[in-house]
């Protein structure tokens, strides 16, 4: 009788704690779609044969490759490290100005700061001297908004857009950089919208 009790109190603990996560993870989400910093990123040329599968997009943005030449900050990276790329409002959208291994300072109101993980280093030198890599050409980061859903059925009239389409998108950010998508646009007009509290 008392292993039967103990089983049950496992389960419950168990189904408690993945509970407090899952409504962990949507407050976090939440939270950042509520934030006043809306930047709005270009997308790069994607096949339209694959940019939708289904109700599933695949998202790959002009800041996803980081020419490290071409920005300020720092220069030296490695797989997995985690930085924050500045951005800076250029006619509609926003581009990469800086990239930092240290969360930067404050920015003025035409820069904000992206939070990033590095997936990989192209055309690098390793300073056996310094152990590190030096002379990074560029990197490719993920910034957690590379997928999206919409909503069910609803993807097909996107699934082979015209010649000369163009995805944008528009993303949240909060103080410390994290991103979600708040809306899908299409040639500048609004197909999806991120309800900060969705109907059920």
């Amino acid at each position: 009788m008392m292993g039967n009790k103990l089983l049950w109190i496992k389960i419950f603990l168990i189904i408690l704690i993945q509970s407090s996560l899952l409504l962990a993870m949507i407050a976090n989400r939440q939270t950042i779609l509520s934030s006043d910093t809306i930047v709005i990123l270009e997308t790069r040329p994607i096949d339209p044969r694959s940019l939708f599968r289904g109700d599933y997009v695949r998202l790959n943005y002009e800041i996803n490759e980081l020419q490290l030449d071409k920005l300020s900050g720092d220069q030296s990276f490695k797989r997995n490290d985690t930085i924050y790329v500045v951005l800076q409002k250029q006619n509609l959208y926003w581009q990469a100005k800086a990239v930092f291994l240290e969360k930067p300072g404050s920015q003025n109101i035409h820069q904000v700061f992206i939070l990033g993980v590095v997936r990989s280093v192209s055309n690098s030198k390793w300073d056996v001297n310094l152990k590190s890599h030096i002379e990074t050409v560029s990197i490719d980061v993920s910034y957690g908004i590379e997928n999206y859903f919409v909503p069910e059925g609803e993807g097909l009239k996107l699934e082979r857009p015209k010649p000369g389409d163009k995805v944008t998108l528009e993303i949240a950010l909060d103080d410390n950089g994290h991103a979600a998508i708040k809306s899908l646009l299409l040639n500048g007009v609004k197909q999806y919208e991120e309800a900060l509290f969705p109907r059920p």
